[in-house]
């Protein structure tokens, strides 16, 4: 068994009935996902490996906002961004899987925009407002990647 397969079989026992409630494997897994996770995704495993990284992100994130941990759930918005962002400006990858990364960023900065907006401290306004001009600025040096439609149409 690879790395990747070994990992991928971490991460599901979190979904099984009595592993549930235990946030602990999914933090690690988060922690320690290979390199092979964000690199190109040459089979159905890779494929399945990133969503479940991306699904544990999300879920800790909902975790840590149930718990008022508000930095912490925060930050499990923030860091499946910023690895996405890097595997979009890898250039192993091919473009439709930029595409996706470019596509997949603009849904989740308008989670990390409504996280923010729902917060009541003045802080998380200035953060949102941050966010959203980086944001701009990231998608602006990716020539509109995730608006085209050329070669791509069709494609997720």
């Amino acid at each position: 068994m690879n790395e990747l397969q070994s990992w991928l079989t971490n991460i599901k026992r979190w979904y099984q009935p009595r592993e549930h409630r235990n946030t602990n494997i999914l933090v690690n897994a988060i922690s320690n996902a290979p390199n092979a996770v964000f690199g190109p995704i040459e089979t159905n495993e890779h494929s399945e490996a990133l969503a479940y990284w991306l699904d544990a992100c999300h879920r800790l994130s909902t975790y840590y906002q149930n718990k008022s941990g508000l930095d912490k759930a925060f930050s499990y918005l923030q860091f499946p961004y910023a690895k996405l962002q890097e595997m979009a400006c890898n250039p192993e990858l091919d473009m439709v899987m930029k595409r996706w990364c470019l596509k997949k960023l603009d849904r989740m900065i308008v989670a990390m925009t409504e996280f923010c907006q729902r917060q009541p401290d003045t802080r998380w306004q200035h953060e949102n407002a941050q966010l959203i001009e980086l944001h701009v600025s990231f998608m602006q040096g990716q020539n509109d990647l995730n608006l085209s439609y050329s070669s791509l149409a069709g494609s997720n």
